[in-house]
Formats: structure tokens, sequence, C-alpha cells
């Protein structure tokens, strides 16, 4: 599933395409030994094991923020109080990271991967975060996820509706998956 539009994706289409893309990653990334998902093309390119870890701990510190605007004992900050702002925000962030897009960006510190090598079961814990997102996702009323502020794990600034955050994981997903694919296409991938 590419979507036309992300940010118009119901809560049903962010859990359909959640499980496919970890079927996906599974798929093609799933066999991979640990010498072929830790090469890289070059010094300056991630490997296909660092954009999955990459997926795993951008999406790990996404849900806590979710989870966090969900739970009404938080108190809300002045950015999520403000009106509109989180709308435009959340749209601008996904269509940032709509895959093929040309612009590149440098990943949060918090959210960048590992230099050295990363284990082997980075796919597996990739599709399992995937699965377990998409069983918690089923409890979640959209209309609550769509009137719901969370604030940016990565920009504390910048808020959006807990839908939009989870358009953006997808969205951001997609791109990455994208781009740990290109890694296997590069000259000189270890068969």
């Amino acid at each position: 599933m590419i979507p036309k539009d992300y940010t118009a994706l119901s809560l049903g289409e962010v859990r359909a395409g959640l499980d496919e893309t970890a079927q996906q990653a599974e798929a093609m990334f799933g066999r991979l030994d640990a010498r072929q998902l830790n090469w890289r093309p070059d010094d300056a390119r991630w490997s296909v094991a660092q954009c999955v870890e990459h997926m795993v701990t951008a999406n790990r510190l996404m849900m806590a923020a979710a989870d966090a605007a969900l739970d009404d004992a938080q108190p809300r900050t002045v950015w999520q109080r403000l009106p509109v702002l989180p709308g435009i925000f959340g749209r601008m962030l996904i269509r940032s990271q709509v895959p093929g897009g040309t612009r590149r960006f440098t990943a949060p510190v918090q959210a960048q991967p590992a230099a050295s090598e990363i284990a082997a079961d980075i796919v597996h814990r990739f599709v399992a975060q995937h699965r377990d997102t998409v069983v918690r996702l089923r409890g979640l009323d959209e209309a609550r996820a769509a009137r719901t502020i969370m604030t940016s794990p990565f920009v504390r600034v910048i808020t959006y509706s807990v839908l939009d955050g989870f358009r953006l994981m997808i969205t951001h997903d997609h791109r990455h998956v994208e781009q740990a694919r290109g890694v296997m296409q590069s000259p000189g991938f270890p068969e």
C-alpha cells in the first residue's frame, strides 16, 4: 500500500499499512545475515540494519509520546493547547517524509542508529514492534486520536494530533524501507 495522500489515512489504513510494512520488511530483509544487514555502500550512507534500527527507535519514541498525550492525567503543554498549529505541523511533517522525496534529513540525536554492528535480530524486532502497534491501535478510537494533541518526541515545540503521529510513523517507515531497499541494490552489496 503506497497511498497517494498520507495526510488523509484513516486509523484503519494506518493499521493496515503498519502490518503491510512489517510483512514487506520481513520478506525483504528477514533472510539477510549480520554481514549483509550491516554492510554500507559508503561512509555517508546507512546500512539496512541502521535504517531498521532508526525506525524501531523513532517508532518507540512516537508511541511513548502518543501514550503520554492519550493519558488524561498528564498535563497539557502550552504548545498542545494552541489551535491550528498542530494541524499545520502534522500535515507538513507527514508530507516531508513521503517516500521518494529528494530532501535529505538528519535524524534527531535520539533516533540515530548505532555506528557499530547492529544485532541480526533487528528485523525481527521491527516486525514485532509493528505487530504490537497494530494490536494497540485496534483499541484506539479514531475520533479521539484525531482530536488528542501530542508533542513531538524530537522537537518539543512541534505538536500534531495522535492520528497524524501515526500517519507520520507509517510515512517515515515507508521512506526508510525504500532507503534500505536501495542499499541492497547498491553495487557491491554482499550476496
